[in-house]
């Protein structure tokens, strides 16, 4: 049963790929299997074809020369050599070592390739080497198909002597064509042949005057053609040596045939699997020049086209000078979904879409390389009946409508689960009511037998169907209401409008008409009419603002990435910074130390005693280099790893965004949105981005004295946070900071006050003006605080 009829192949437009696929061949064996090449309905063969095809496209994408190359057909060359006593041509032995060259080519390319080609490889070792057959005839042939002189040694020898006695020959004519000229007796031309012997052109009235044997005479008898007496004898020898000749090579072709016939099998076997090849290199040739890439393979019928074009349409541009774009469809059928049925309007492209699909599914299950995105999937059909144009017969008396109710009889008898079947224009060519509800019917036993329909229709009735149906959806073509145009965009789960009063309205019919035409409509058509043309305007609203508000999310992402980004390398900088104050800090305490020991030992050698300094001293010493280790404890927990929660973070708890490790408090959510405050800034991300962590320890405080004169906190912060103190409480922590900064010879200081109404920021800029030590302050920079914060620069 043919699951796959060839009218369905005319109408869906496979032909047109068969044909532009022949273009690429280089083989007749290569033509025959492509002109013989249909869908596969098996998965295993499907599987197969697709494996081939993917391996063949790394073969073409890797750059290697394929060793496929144009032959001549030498299939009935190998039936005649099967007769026994035959002698093939001598034209016929190019071709036959064309062939096996080929083969030979093959299985080594084959063999010496870099990468993995098991499909292909099946092929190949197939093949038979027929390197005894090359060596054979081309011991005989030459490269431009002519026998060899050495094809064997006693041709050789004859041609050898051939040589001889023709030189021979032409110097005695030309002796004797030399005195005759002398004499005037001869004509103007030259020595020529005159049946097969070398003659002398003579004029007529001197013919008794030479001695030899006329062989012709001209059309005017005014010349003779004599053979001297003096080259009788060698044009005797030479005939002689000819007609040797003529039996060693009669021979010599001989025996190359009966070699020829003792492959012939071989011959033909190499062939096919040469064919095979060839139609592999076809199908993938054609599949990359339309940008065509194989698919996944759907375990059920789950339909799947992303940014899918039609095959035909892309090679229709590639013959045009001005090419058309080719709107990519998106369409996407769920197991569940076996029926769609696609409105719109006229031209609106509901065919196309519809064709594009089953034009995919057979050029896929033919091997091809298909023009969608590689995450598409398509199913593996058993079977494909499409209802496209009009049948009607005068042959058979059949009208367009009876020609379709017969393809609905013939395709209920033929499809069985997991067919699709496709529908043009249903309902058409009969009364609208009566067609709609036959086609409704038809569509509605495809769907019980398993299988899938798509239908294209302008029937309200089968809109209505699809909206009813658990597994039918409707889908339609969309369409721009400003310029009233096609888009050829898809949309699936709405139904689509025709347009025609609208088309109608621009094309300027007559306003009477048009009144009458919307009377006789009626009002509830004409308001579901509206219904549809309200809801597509209102999806294409939609969709403009999903694609701004994307648009807006990836910029707005794109700051966060840069933010946080920033916001690291300025972390990364400033803990550079304080670990480089701890090891100058350290270094200082070794010098002391080192310089007090000096001192001691001065003293002793000095024979003086000072005990209690020295013990003071040293003291001074240690505590200065326990509080700087402890100080490095409290950078390196500050600085440690965060840990992770898998609790859902809520008002008030510390949060990390993203993938890194600055944490901050979640200070604000507004439904999916959260606002966390990071050093005194304040940033928005998704709550989905947010991870628990712990609140930062707090640091000890410290503080030591540095020989007995003033104190010194070497744990002074690059930067103070003012936030939520009271104005004097926040000036005198100022002034305390600020005192220790300048001590410990800090160049510069960040102040944090928040934005708030204003008052801790303005008393710190008043206090800033007044305080000595202070060179200049001004607002942070964005990424630093900005209004928030300040950054002094101390004297």
């Amino acid at each position: 049963m043919q699951l796959f009829p060839e009218n369905s192949s005319h109408k869906i437009g496979f032909e047109s790929i068969r044909n532009a696929s022949l273009r690429k061949s280089f083989t007749p064996y290569g033509r025959e299997e492509i002109e013989a090449l249909s869908p596969s309905a098996d998965r295993k063969t499907v599987e197969r074809r697709l494996s081939e095809s993917q391996e063949w496209i790394k073969i073409l994408q890797s750059g290697s020369n394929h060793p496929l190359t144009v032959v001549e057909d030498v299939r009935e060359i190998l039936k005649d050599s099967r007769l026994k006593g035959t002698v093939l041509p001598l034209d016929d032995f190019p071709v036959i070592l064309q062939n096996a060259r080929l083969a030979r080519l093959i299985v080594s390319f084959f063999k010496r390739q870099e990468f993995e080609t098991p499909a292909l490889q099946k092929i190949s070792d197939r093949l038979i080497n027929l390197k005894p057959l090359e060596e054979a005839i081309q011991r005989v042939i030459t490269d431009r198909g002519e026998l060899r002189d050495d094809a064997s040694s006693e041709l050789q020898k004859i041609r050898g002597k051939l040589n001889r006695e023709r030189s021979k020959l032409r110097n005695t004519v030309q002796q004797v064509m030399k005195r005759l000229a002398k004499d005037g007796m001869t004509s103007d031309e030259g020595a020529t042949i005159r049946s097969g012997r070398m003659v002398i052109p003579v004029q007529a009235e001197y013919k008794r005057k030479v001695e030899g044997f006329v062989h012709d005479v001209s059309s005017t008898g005014q010349t003779v053609y004599i053979e001297p007496v003096q080259a009788l004898q060698i044009n005797n020898e030479i005939r002689q040596l000819e007609s040797e000749e003529k039996r060693e090579i009669e021979r010599i072709i001989r025996n190359l045939t009966d070699v020829v016939r003792k492959y012939s099998e071989e011959l033909q076997l190499n062939c096919t699997y040469i064919g095979e090849l060839d139609a592999i290199h076809c199908i993938v040739s054609l599949g990359l020049d339309l940008d065509g890439t194989i698919p996944v393979l759907s375990d059920g019928n789950h339909i799947n086209l992303i940014r899918a074009k039609n095959p035909n349409l892309l090679l229709k541009n590639r013959t045009i000078d001005e090419s058309e774009p080719v709107v990519p469809l998106d369409l996407n059928l769920t197991e569940d979904e076996l029926g769609l049925v696609i409105t719109g309007p006229n031209a609106g492209g509901k065919s196309v879409a519809m064709k594009t699909t089953g034009l995919l599914c057979m050029m896929l299950q033919a091997g091809f390389p298909i023009p969608v995105q590689p995450d598409s999937e398509l199913p593996v059909l058993s079977g494909l009946f499409v209802d496209i144009g009009d049948d009607q017969s005068i042959e058979n008396d059949l009208s367009t409508f009876s020609s379709r109710l017969n393809w609905m009889k013939t395709t209920l008898e033929r499809m069985d689960s997991g067919s699709l079947v496709l529908i043009d224009e249903a309902g058409a060519g009969t009364d609208p009511e009566e067609g709609g509800a036959l086609f409704q019917a038809f569509v509605e036993e495809v769907i019980n037998m398993g299988s899938r329909v798509i239908v294209t229709t302008h029937h309200g009735s089968l809109k209505v169907f699809a909206h009813e149906h658990d597994l039918v959806v409707n889908g339609a073509m969309e369409f721009n209401q400003e310029s009233l145009s096609p888009t050829y965009r898809f949309k699936k789960g709405v139904p689509g409008s025709s347009y025609a009063f609208e088309i109608a309205d621009r094309m300027n019919l007559p306003g009477m008409l048009m009144n009458r035409a919307r009377s006789l409509l009626g009002q509830q058509r004409d308001t579901m009419g509206d219904l549809l043309i309200n809801l597509e305007k209102q999806g294409q609203e939609a969709e403009e603002l999903r694609l701004d508000y994307q648009k807006k999310l990836r910029e707005a992402e794109k700051q966060e990435r840069v933010f946080r980004e920033k916001s690291e390398q300025i972390d990364n900088k400033r803990n550079g910074i304080i670990e480089k104050a701890y090891k100058d800090a350290e270094q200082i305490m070794k010098d002391a130390n080192r310089r007090i020991e000096e001192a001691v030992e001065k003293v002793v050698s000095e024979g003086r005693d000072d005990k209690d300094k020295i013990r003071e001293a040293r003291s001074d010493i240690e505590s200065a280099k326990k509080e700087i280790h402890t100080f490095r404890d409290e950078f390196e927990t500050e600085n440690e790893e965060p840990v992770r929660s898998e609790e859902k973070p809520t008002l008030g708890d510390y949060v990390i965004i993203g993938d890194g490790n600055t944490s901050g408090e979640l200070v604000e959510l507004s439904g999916k949105q959260a606002t966390v405050l990071v050093n005194g800034m304040k940033i928005k991300s998704k709550l989905n981005k947010l991870t628990k962590t712990s609140p930062p320890k707090k640091k000890k405080s410290s503080s030591r004295s540095y020989g007995s004169s003033q104190d010194i906190d070497l744990s002074v912060k690059p930067r103070l946070d003012l936030r939520g103190k009271r104005g004097d409480e926040a000036i005198k922590e100022l002034t305390i900071y600020l005192d220790k900064a300048i001590a410990r010879n800090l160049q510069q200081v960040e102040i944090v006050h928040g934005k708030g109404e204003g008052i801790l920021h303005k008393l710190v800029h008043e206090y800033l003006e007044k305080r000595d030590g202070v060179k200049s302050f001004d607002i942070a920079p964005w990424e630093s605080g900005g209004s928030g914060c300040t950054i002094a620069n101390l004297r």
